[in-house]
């Protein structure tokens, strides 16, 4: 395994994380689970992903860790608070702290290292809002966030789903205000390579998905990886993962299994690191 820093933070992580969501399917026992977890543990993994888990998996995933007895400072729990359900709609300070005090309960933890804040998928929440109320609705969620770090719940937090332009704003609101600044981003790929370049936020993702089929432009992708993949004699899956990880500001890729041998498989995406430059293309012999 492989380890980066999580952007410029002191908080260093496994190139390749486990989210929860990929191993706890609607036919996964806990006890398969257990198994991919502690396989994925054993190799060498330290990220373990809540973000958008339900709460049937963070109380599994809760009784796993209790049980396994691991060191609390040897692996990194990641967690995500976001947009929910009237009347809750919004990233107000009471829905940031009662959604992750409800996760700890869930988790039987203390705190996550790190927790994202972020809408569900669709418009950005401050997109045609009055630029007033837009700075003021940042300055509420990097309050909000730095009281969740003061009180010890989380010890990081980052952005998720949350267009650039408000993630620079917030971040500049906590410098301005001297509160805690986002140190990460969870984000589909290609992460905006600016807020890594010019405020070191790292980035927690996910491999591309490879399924072949209808015409769509996910499909067209992973067809166009298939002769590089057969020069380098891997799967297509592993080779995403891989050019996943060669990405600007990439700290993570989080990698979904339900068994221990597909988790293998896709470590070994580890393999293709030193045959790939910069961008995935292939380097020269």
């Amino acid at each position: 395994m492989k380890y980066r820093s999580l952007g410029r933070s002191g908080l260093r992580v496994s190139v390749l994380g486990l989210g929860a969501r990929g191993i706890f399917g609607a036919g996964t026992s806990e006890e398969e689970a257990e198994r991919v977890l502690s396989a994925a543990y054993d190799w060498g993994v330290t990220l373990f992903d809540t973000s958008g888990a339900s709460a049937r998996v963070e109380k599994s995933l809760g009784r796993i860790l209790r049980s396994k007895g691991w060191r609390r400072s040897s692996y990194v729990i990641t967690a995500r608070v976001h947009w929910g359900a009237p009347p809750d709609r919004g990233l107000s300070r009471k829905f940031l702290l009662e959604g992750l005090r409800g996760s700890l309960r869930r988790l039987q933890l203390d705190y996550v290292d790190v927790v994202f804040a972020g809408p569900r998928p669709g418009p950005a929440p401050c997109h045609g809002m009055d630029p007033t109320l837009r700075l003021l609705r940042l300055e509420e969620l990097v309050r909000a966030m730095s009281d969740v770090i003061d009180q010890g719940l989380a010890l990081y937090w980052g952005t998720a789903g949350t267009a650039p332009n408000d993630v620079m704003d917030a971040f500049a609101v906590a410098r301005q205000l001297n509160l805690v600044a986002p140190v990460c981003q969870w984000a589909e790929l290609p992460p905006e390579p600016r807020l890594f370049r010019q405020l070191g936020l790292g980035a927690v993702t996910w491999a591309t998905p490879t399924p072949l089929g209808e015409e769509t432009p996910e499909n067209a992708t992973a067809q166009a990886l298939q002769p590089l993949a057969r020069q380098l004699g891997c799967s297509e899956t592993q080779l995403g993962i891989a050019r996943s990880l060669r990405l600007e500001g990439v700290s993570s890729v989080l990698l979904g299994a339900e068994t221990p041998r597909g988790l293998r498989e896709q470590l070994r995406a580890l393999q293709l690191l030193p045959r790939l430059g910069p961008g995935g293309v292939a380097s020269p012999p």
